[in-house]
C-alpha cells in the first residue's frame, strides 16, 4: 500500500525528517514529469516547476497532514505550472481548460488488432475538450478518485464524474470500447 506509506513518510516530513521528503521526491518525480510535460511541453519549465515545488514544501517545515499525498502535489505543480504559463501564452478564461495533451504513442500496445483500436481511439482523444483528457488521464492513467480529481483541477465532484462519462460515451460511439 504505498498510500499508507506516502503518508508514514510525509508525518515523517513533517518531523523535519528531510530524507523523507526526498524519498517522496524520487518516488513522484517520473509521475509528476509526465503529468507536467502533459500540461507544459517546455521541459526546462516543467522541471523547475518540480524543484520550486519541493524547495517550497520544504521551506514550509510544518506542512499540514494530507488525505492524498499524490492530488496534493499534482495539484500544486499544475498551479505552479498555470502560474509561469500565464507570462508566455494566452491561456484559456476557464483555468480549468489546459492545454492538456495524451500522446498516441501512450496507446500503443503489443497485437496488431489493439493497435488499430488504439489509433482510433488516439485519434478521438484528440477530439475531447482538454478537461476531459486531463480528466480521463488523472482516472485512469494516474487511477486517481475523483475526489482527488475534483482537488487537483478545482472542480465539482458531479462535472469531473459528468465530463468523464461524456468522453467515455462519445468515444464509445467512434471507437469499439470495453464496457467499465
Amino acid at each position: 500500500m504505498q498510500a499508507h506509506s506516502d503518508h508514514i513518510l510525509w508525518d515523517s516530513f513533517r518531523q523535519g525528517n528531510k530524507n523523507a521528503l526526498a524519498e517522496l521526491f524520487e518516488r513522484y518525480y517520473d509521475m509528476l514529469h509526465q503529468y507536467g510535460i502533459k500540461v507544459c511541453r517546455d521541459t526546462e519549465m516543467v522541471n523547475d516547476s518540480l524543484q520550486d515545488l519541493f524547495i517550497e514544501i520544504w521551506q514550509q517545515r510544518k506542512p499540514a497532514p494530507l488525505l492524498s499525498i499524490q492530488a496534493y502535489l499534482i495539484r500544486a505543480l499544475r498551479y505552479k505550472l498555470i502560474r509561469s504559463l500565464k507570462g508566455q501564452q494566452p491561456l484559456p478564461s476557464d483555468p480549468t481548460e489546459l492545454p492538456f495533451e495524451i500522446s498516441h504513442e501512450s496507446f500503443l500496445i503489443q497485437t496488431e488488432q489493439d493497435r488499430a483500436t488504439v489509433s482510433a481511439l488516439a485519434e478521438q482523444l484528440g477530439l475531447l475538450s482538454p478537461k476531459q483528457r486531463e480528466i480521463i488521464f488523472l482516472r485512469f492513467y494516474q487511477h486517481l478518485s475523483y475526489r482527488e480529481i475534483c482537488e487537483i483541477m478545482n472542480i465539482e465532484y458531479q462535472v469531473a464524474r459528468n465530463q468523464l462519462s461524456i468522453a467515455i460515451k462519445r468515444l464509445r460511439s467512434l471507437v469499439k470500447l470495453p464496457q467499465y
